[in-house]
């Protein structure tokens, strides 16, 4: 068997034993404790990205609140909120910020571009993830390219991580039923060590409802069924003492029959219908890693290799021809029926180093990654769109005394891109970041840090490719003229958007209570926007900027632990809070505040109840109703009868509330009811039994 602690230079997980629920994401941090007998003897809290992760999420907290969807995985934590109702629809805020704006990564594979505006780019099967890291706010260089906002891992499990100790064989099967939409999710993995060092994976999850999903009123909320299959191979493990290696193979298919708009109801829209069509969303990657990690602390070398495709396709599509009086429409399908959509397809490289000397420690490397957007049927000819990214970093974490601490770094980008008119667009930057932390006492930490990214242009998302073919003719351009008007508002060229984040921060831990928190102040200047009428690209001439603050604290008692968090922060383009109608940008949403308790009854039993309260926002755009607030209760409890098999039951909004998330597509409409977005899930009851062979 390995040597994780040489294979993977991540930093290690604690036993959920010990603190499970103190790595739980509405603290937003991790938590990592060292557990003699029944006692909590250490902690140790981080806060700052530079240092370790804001948010860390485990396999073993997915378990016992037995996540199925992205809104599952992280409503634990304040910072972040999770939009759409529907699963396919959902998309990830944090601190206010669309996941565009941040670098996500799956297994190692970065998922590049932008399919759909109406839709999450996000799709993850829970069952399998080993633990998701979240870094909120521009930091580190050795991010990757594009961390605006930040970064989110997917890290995802081997044959080792699946076997117990001793064990070379054995299989895993799950079954998971769900009230609220008749739902059934099957999970089965086999695995083992073909050799002594080497082990194999294979899972396939099967996740489908037979019903629309229930809001909290009882009513059906309409084309919200799902059908979810995931098949997953890895093969890993060590070569020799000084290497090793694993190569996977995932691939994710989300299909159903849905709104146009997944992420809005039926409505009558000025200019287009959501009428349900045949859609489907699919991923396919390959990643190869390989680790080099001798006896020599000089050397900590990693390389991947990973190739992505992400794409989305509908059949038909219903598309305003003429309209003669305005509250007369004519709709026609242009598609006639036929499947269409388009996807990125990404190649990428990433090589990078750990060396340390005495008490110091420098990541370096280098990462390429080549991007290409396409169509499928596309009405007309239609060029693939590419982008490449160049990329050399380096993050130094430097002691300066036994007191104060500097993690600095610098990251050079070089963007090169060609639309599918030819016009192309080079850029690249050079982004630093500092952050200094002082022990003003033992118990006592406090941070100062800032930081810069880089995300030089690039494809725009795949829908608006293809949509042109409705404005002037053609689809999608650049544009690259001196001036261009949107909105009234004269714009120039398209730019490289740029990220600037300071931090303040504190951590505190004595005995068996540990806080912190954060107060930051971001700026993205050029994001870019689309005009539908003109059917090209600019910045835009405002700048998005976020400013906010996050609290959170645990406490460990005996067997119970208690954890609490507060945040808040306020998303702006220029003087405007954004809107989740700023799609591809961000949504603000209410202070939100969390609470949990977990009990380990005993060595088989745990319980746990987790609470969100998200206050009403009141700060929306002139001529949009506030977003109302709502608090949410979910209970879970788990049953280990024996080693091999585990009973659980998770019941989501236990006093079935009614309510809109504050993430989803919460906006006025002419003709419409408001808001048009989709409600939640009401009352959910979720029972499973798994078995390990």
């Amino acid at each position: 068997m390995r040597n994780r602690s040489k294979a993977c230079p991540a930093p290690a997980f604690p036993k959920r034993k010990a603190l499970s629920a103190a790595i739980i994401t509405m603290m937003a941090t991790t938590a990592i404790a060292e557990e003699q007998s029944e006692n909590l003897d250490t902690l140790r809290v981080l806060g700052q990205a530079e240092e370790g992760y804001n948010v860390a999420l485990t396999d073993d907290m997915i378990e016992a609140r037995q996540a199925s969807d992205l809104e599952d995985l992280l409503r634990y934590d304040p910072s972040i909120t999770v939009g759409g109702g529907a699963p396919v629809a959902q998309k990830i805020y944090v601190r206010g910020l669309e996941d565009t704006l941040l670098n996500v990564t799956i297994d190692g594979a970065t998922q590049a571009g932008y399919l759909y505006h109406h839709q999450g780019r996000i799709q993850v099967e829970p069952e399998l993830i080993k633990d998701v890291v979240i870094k909120p706010g521009a930091g580190n260089a050795a991010d990757g390219a594009g961390a605006l906002g930040g970064a989110i891992h997917f890290n995802l499990k081997d044959a080792e991580d699946m076997l117990r100790e001793g064990e070379t064989t054995g299989a895993f099967i799950k079954s998971t039923v769900s009230s609220n939409n008749e739902g059934w999710k099957n999970h089965a993995s086999v695995y083992g060590m073909l050799t002594d060092d080497i082990g194999l994976l294979a899972s396939f999850t099967h996740n489908e409802s037979h019903d629309d999903y229930e809001d909290g009123n009882g009513d059906k909320v309409d084309e919200t069924e799902q059908q979810q299959k995931d098949v997953r191979l890895k093969l890993s493990g060590d070569i020799n003492e000084d290497h090793y290696f694993s190569i996977s193979y995932n691939k994710f298919e989300d299909e159903g029959f849905r709104y146009a708009r997944p992420n809005m109801g039926a409505l009558f829209h000025p200019t287009y219908l959501n009428i349900p069509v045949d859609q489907e969303t699919g991923r396919e990657s390959w990643v190869a890693k390989h680790t080099f990690n001798p006896s020599n602390e000089l050397i900590n070398l990693t390389t991947t290799i990973y190739h992505n495709d992400n794409d989305i396709i509908k059949r038909g599509d219903q598309w305003l021809s003429a309209f003669v009086p305005p509250d007369n429409f004519i709709y026609g399908d242009v598609y006639n029926g036929e499947w269409h959509g388009g996807g990125v397809e990404s190649l990428g490289l990433d090589i990078r180093n750990i060396s340390t000397v005495g008490n110091h420690s420098f990541e370096y490397g280098f990462e390429y990654r080549d991007d290409e957007a396409y169509l499928i049927n596309s009405l007309q000819p239609f060029s693939k769109e590419e982008t490449e990214v160049r990329a050399l970093f380096l993050q130094a974490n430097l002691e300066l005394t036994n007191k104060v601490r500097l993690s600095t770094g610098l990251r050079y980008d070089d963007y090169d891109y060609t639309d599918n008119y030819g016009v192309n667009i080079s850029d690249d930057h050079i982004s630093p970041n500092a952050t200094f932390t002082v022990d003003v006492t033992d118990s006592l930490e406090l941070s100062a840090g800032y930081a810069q990214a880089f995300k030089g242009v690039s494809s725009p998302e795949v829908f608006f490719l293809e949509s042109g073919v409705f404005g002037a003719g053609n689809t999608l351009s650049s544009y690259t003229g001196p001036d261009a008007t949107i909105n009234d508002v004269d714009q120039s060229a398209l730019k490289a958007e740029e990220s600037e984040n300071y931090e303040l921060g504190f951590k505190f831990e004595q005995s068996n209570f540990a806080a912190s928190g954060e107060v930051f102040r971001q700026t993205i200047e050029n994001a870019q926007t689309i005009d539908s009428r003109m059917w090209h690209r600019a910045s835009y001439q405002d700048d998005v900027k976020v400013k906010g603050y996050a609290l959170r604290m645990a406490y460990f008692w005996d067997d119970l632990t208690l954890n609490a968090g507060v945040s808040h922060s306020k998303p702006k383009l220029g003087d405007t809070y954004l809107h989740s109608s700023d799609m591809g940008l961000g949504a603000a949403y209410g202070r939100t505040w969390t609470l949990g308790l977990e009990y380990d009854v005993n060595s088989d039993v745990l319980l746990g109840w987790d609470a969100r309260h998200v206050e009403t926002l009141n700060d929306v755009p002139e001529g949009q109703d506030n977003k109302d607030g709502y608090t949410i209760h979910d209970v879970y409890a788990k049953w280990n009868p024996n080693d091999d098999l585990t009973v659980g039951l998770a019941i989501n909004n236990v006093f079935d509330k009614f309510y809109y998330d504050q993430g989803t597509f919460y906006t006025n409409q002419p003709r419409t009811p408001d808001p048009v977005g989709l409600p939640e899930p009401g009352r959910d009851f979720k029972l499973y039994a798994s078995y390990k062979f």
